[in-house]
């Protein structure tokens, strides 16, 4: 009968531990540009999803343009926050190496990550 070598497992799990983190701090290190109205609004946000610049063009900073503003800049913000979810889902995927664990998916989204 197999033995467990428990000691064996905790000091993989310890690495994993330590590859988790290495992960997450490159992806709060990541910078990811989402755009909307043909780049009239740039939104860039870190691979957290934080709202690090916004970058407007002069055209919409008129009042007349105030909607279409606000509509772009929402598009903007939500397009750089999906990819940077897509661009940690990618580093945490790499990061294990192929493994195929059952849930890992979704643990990650509850994560933020």
């Amino acid at each position: 009968m197999n033995q467990f070598n428990f000691g064996e497992i905790f000091k993989q799990f310890g690495g994993l531990k330590e590859q988790m983190e290495q992960a997450r701090e490159r992806v709060g290190r990541l910078r990811i540009t989402g755009e909307a109205g043909a780049g009239m609004v740039k939104a860039e946000v870190n691979g957290e999803g934080r709202l690090l610049n916004l970058i407007i063009d002069d055209e919409l900073l008129s009042v007349d343009q105030k909607d279409m503003l606000l509509e772009l800049t929402i598009s903007a913000v939500n397009d750089a926050a999906e990819k940077a979810k897509a661009a940690a889902a990618h580093e945490m995927k790499g990061m294990m190496g192929g493994m195929n664990i059952p849930g890992l998916d979704k643990l990650m989204g509850n994560l933020g990550l």
